[in-house]
């Protein structure tokens, strides 16, 4: 009788609990010791699909619970899992603690698709990792409104950023860093430069930036610098689909007048040579000159006034169940311009004596389109393992039109009308998988293939000399008015394969195999228009500005304009370089505290470029090495709370594919000529780091890094005289060193009101060897700057449920660096220190719109760059500019 009553009595309540009306549960989860918010951990509703993940301050709320009860069921990778039973009626907001799982607490490498986007989540994988590392995620780079790549990694300790893109870290140059996607290397479009542009990834497309200084052995060992990998984002949350849009410009730019050279097509259109031009004969290639017209461009130049920028993306992420498994699928979309004025620059050149030989003044007019589309599809099976496909594509177009007027060194006032259009494209595919065999091994495996290109077609340039007051055509040199056309295409095949076996509690050993090969082909075409029998009336600068009305085809075919094209075996070269490689290593624990992450990597690597001599041989240069690189890194917990990382390793450094072939290359026209070195070598560097770490609570920290680096046959750029003109060349130096110190803070100052600052402090010096024309045989490395700081105040508080308040005023200091080496007596160029503040604000007024205003550069300094006369002991402004304070205004559509 009893059970029966126990029966019905349980089948009334299983009805009741059908038929209640269903409630709402909130909370936060937190770990059970720190009480530190976990982002990305799953709250789910046990025996039903329905979940949610818990946000940045990891809070949740799930809604339309069915019935009196749930079982709540909370996970968090390297965190225990907890079951508790709610009821309905919970007054209070809910608070889960979850205690650490030692057995996975000091895991690095996760089985589950953790959200790696927020500022706390990265914290913690940094706190974790068996290497030191810094990062950034994508809502700490929206907060302070950082829009790509390479404003994301100047607010890195240590990193700043030269001039045309160029990385510097701890003062150490493009050449001893290194970047990957998604962990695989990608080619780089830039013969002069090691790294891609890093402005080519739109922050809308990644995930995080992670920066490693020091060496671990499952990397290739071409750096000494940082490892900067970019994450792209992939679907690990809830469905959804975005669409935002903004617009805004440069104060000293919108509605003002802008000028832009004849333009073939919009910039979404890459301009090509007709292959016809370049493959026939010389004799052939007059006589058909002569008679028709070869470009579909003018030097002709519009005048319009700037509009506003824009700039739109949309994202769309969704999870399907397909029998059990999980399979994600992430596709993002973005496109923006840029408008840029810089009026009354000037740049000047200088002899020893400190007397001027070149003195321009100049007004640049520049746009850029930037498209990026980023997909991702990942599939989850057996529980642990996954499948994931990863395509990234980049354009950066920008045209860029110059007007100057100045002497040159022979007192000739001459006016220069220049166009340079650079197009930089990246397509990258990439294949992955993670599998694991018990809980003992596992198994990781890539692939990817990186195809970049850098176009520089029709780059113009036509040149007048102001006689009395008289405007005519510059003659003297025939050079001077000309056209360029250049191409440069890279392809790059990289793989992976690895294993990983676990013993002990939390001891792990690693060995793989990795393979990588690159391959480059360049090319370029000149045409040089001689004007010798051409004398039209110029009127002023409207004749500047439309040439057409006397360099035309009219006067090609009268004869009295002629075009010789140069396009000579030393214009083109092919190049490639493959890397076979192996490594072993291993994270052990001797004591609790201390982890040992030690390994050796061995890389046998083939180099080549085949090139052509000034006078048209056809030559070949290799560079063969097989090489041990040994790294150990060391963590000792002293507690949760505080640790000390120690860490050892050799590296190389090796010349890129221009500095080891010695023909004279020039990228572009008026750029510097270049002379590779076919007796350079490998350079080797031995690293040492000391940090100290502190992670307290609400995502507070402190670290505090020394660092040395011996630089062993380190290669420099040294300038050589021929003919009066300066040529730039390359040589390993004796030896030179990096030493510093490198400072950084979080803290929460009050709730919601956040500070946070870096601060590197360096000494770079380099020996250089004897056989250049430079002026200080002993000096820091090009580039280095003795002082770099970064600090931004951040507000964020929640108003209610929904909406938020963000609010980040973000500074950052340069301090002063060589910009180029002085030579023949002068000293070196100096761009002086730079100060930048920018502003960023934004609204969410409800899940679906939010608002945001920023403001870049609001203290609006001039760029200025001095220069050493030794023999008078001033320092003399060579060049300034401002690139002006801008504005932006975007608004967010989340469905």
């Amino acid at each position: 009788m009893i059970k029966t009553n126990k029966m019905f009595l349980t089948a009334s309540a299983m009805i009741l609990s059908v038929s209640a009306q269903a409630f709402t549960l909130k909370g936060v989860v937190v770990d059970n010791s720190t009480k530190e918010p976990l982002i990305g951990a799953t709250v789910q509703v046990g025996g039903t699909t329905t979940g949610v993940i818990t946000d940045i301050d990891g809070r949740f709320e799930i809604k339309d619970i069915k019935g009196k009860t749930c079982t709540l069921i909370v996970q968090y990778v390297s965190y225990k899992t907890q079951e508790i039973v709610v009821e309905k009626g919970q007054k209070d907001d809910l608070v889960i603690a979850l205690a650490p799982d030692n057995q996975q607490l000091d895991e690095v490498t996760v089985v589950a698709r953790k959200n790696l986007e927020n500022e706390r989540s990265l914290m913690m994988e940094r706190q974790k990792s068996s290497v030191a590392i810094e990062n950034i995620g994508a809502k700490e780079m929206s907060t302070k409104g950082i829009s790509n790549v390479e404003e994301g990694v100047k607010k890195i300790t240590g990193v700043s950023v030269a001039s045309a893109g160029q990385i510097i870290v701890r003062g150490l140059g493009d050449r001893y860093s290194t970047t990957t996607l998604n962990g695989l290397p990608i080619a780089s479009p830039n013969p002069d430069h090691k790294l891609i542009p890093l402005d080519l990834f739109p922050s809308s497309t990644v995930k995080n930036i992670t920066v490693s200084k020091v060496y671990e052995a499952n990397s290739f060992a071409d750096y000494s610098g940082a490892h900067i990998d970019i994450g792209t984002k992939e679907q690990t949350g809830e469905d959804f689909f975005s669409l935002s849009f903004n617009t805004g410009g440069k104060f000293n730019t919108l509605g003002k007048d802008t000028y832009q050279m004849d333009r073939d097509g919009t910039l979404f259109k890459t301009p090509s040579l007709d292959n016809k031009l370049r493959d026939m004969s010389l004799v052939d290639f007059e006589e058909y000159a002569g008679k028709n017209q070869l470009f579909n461009t003018s030097f002709d130049v519009s005048r319009s006034k700037s509009l506003p920028e824009f700039g739109g993306n949309v994202g769309f992420g969704k999870n399907f169940d397909i029998n059990g498994n999980t399979l994600s699928l992430l596709a993002s979309m973005g496109v923006s311009n840029e408008q840029q004025t810089m009026l009354d620059a000037s740049v000047r050149t200088l002899e020893a004596t400190g007397t001027t030989l070149n003195d321009f003044s100049y007004d640049s007019y520049s746009s850029e389109l930037k498209i990026a589309g980023l997909g991702s599809l990942g599939y989850s099976f057996r529980k642990q393992d996954q499948l994931n496909y990863t395509f990234f594509y980049a354009r950066n177009a920008i045209d860029n039109y110059m007007l100057r007027e100045g002497y040159d060194y022979e007192d000739h006032n001459l006016i220069g009308s220049n166009n340079v259009t650079h197009v930089y494209t990246l397509q990258n595919h990439q294949l992955g998988g993670k599998h694991f065999f018990g809980d003992k091994w596992s198994m990781n495996w890539s692939g990817s293939y990186s195809k970049t290109s850098s176009d520089e077609p029709d780059r113009r340039q036509i040149m007048f000399i102001r006689e009395g007051s008289e405007i005519n055509l510059f003659k003297l040199n025939r050079q001077e008015t000309m056209r360029y056309f250049g191409v440069l295409d890279e392809k790059e095949w990289v793989g992976n394969l690895s294993g990983d076996y676990k013993f002990g509690n939390q001891n792990k050993l690693q060995a793989g195999f990795t393979y990588k090969d690159k391959t480059r082909d360049y090319s370029s075409t000149r045409f040089y228009y001689n004007l010798n029998k051409l004398n039209p009336v110029i009127g002023g600068e409207e004749d500047i500005y439309t040439p057409s009305g006397f360099l035309n085809q009219e006067a090609i075919e009268s004869g009295l304009v002629s075009i010789s094209r140069s396009q000579q075996p030393k214009d083109s070269y092919t190049a490639g370089n493959k890397i076979y490689a192996g490594y072993i290593l291993v994270d052990i624990y001797p004591v609790e505290a201390l982890l040992v992450n030690v390994g050796v990597r061995y890389e046998s690597s083939k180099q080549w470029v085949n090139y052509a001599e000034d006078g048209g041989k056809l030559q070949r240069r290799d560079l063969n090495s097989n090489d041990l690189f040994p790294a150990m890194n060391l963590r000792y917990q002293l507690d949760k709370r505080n640790s000390l990382r120690f860490s050892f390793s050799r590296t190389v450094t090796r010349p890129s594919f221009i500095e080891m072939a010695p023909f004279l290359y020039q990228e572009s026209y008026g750029s510097a000529q270049i002379r590779g070195n076919a007796d350079l070598k490998n350079g080797y560097n031995y690293n040492l780091d000391l940090r100290y770490e502190f992670f307290g609570e609400n995502g507070d920290m402190f670290s505090a890094t020394a660092y040395y680096k011996h630089l062993e046959d380190p290669i420099e750029q040294i300038q050589q005289l021929s003919g009066g003109a300066t040529i730039h060349s390359f040589q390993n130096a004796n030896n030179g060193m990096a030493a510093g110190l490198e400072v950084e803070f979080r803290k929460e100052l009050i709730r919601d009101l956040r500070l946070g600052a870096n601060a590197s402090f360096m000494y770079t010096d380099v020996k250089l060897p004897e056989g250049g024309a430079y002026t200080n045989t002993q000096r820091a490395l090009q580039g280095a700057s003795p002082y770099l700081v970064n600090a931004d105040i951040t507000y964020t508080p929640r108003l209610d449920d929904v909406k938020q308040l963000s609010a980040a005023l973000v500074y950052n200091l340069q301090g002063p660096r060589i910009q180029s080496v002085g030579i023949s007596g002068l000293g070196d160029v100096k761009q002086q220190p730079v100060h930048t503040m920018n502003f960023v604000g934004s609204f969410k007024f409800n899940e679906k719109v939010s608002l945001k205003l920023q403001i870049n550069d609001l203290l609006n300094q001039p760029v200025i760059f001095k220069q050493e006369v030794p023999s008078t002991g001033e320092k003399v402004e060579v060049e300034r500019f401002k690139r002006g304070s801008s504005f932006e205004i975007g608004v967010t559509y989340n469905l």
